[in-house]
């Protein structure tokens, strides 16, 4: 997937960017608790090589203003 995820309709879709430890691509996160929720933003996943459950919490919503740029082939 290019560009910016989707919102998910009855989710708080806080967002959380993190680059890689390589820098040549970034991961964004949304919240996926209840819009209004207090705390925390969360995000639950399986790992995808081992199916490890991930949670990943953050406190401050990095918005929407995400750019994205075509990489060049």
């Amino acid at each position: 997937m290019v560009g910016p995820p989707e919102d998910v309709e009855g989710r708080c879709n806080a967002r959380l960017r993190l680059g890689d430890d390589y820098g040549d691509n970034v991961a964004t996160f949304l919240c996926q608790l209840l819009p209004g929720h207090e705390g925390l933003h969360e995000e639950r996943f399986e790992h995808y090589e081992d199916n490890n459950p991930v949670c990943v919490t953050w406190m401050e919503d990095a918005g929407k203003e995400e750019t994205y740029e075509e990489e060049e082939e």
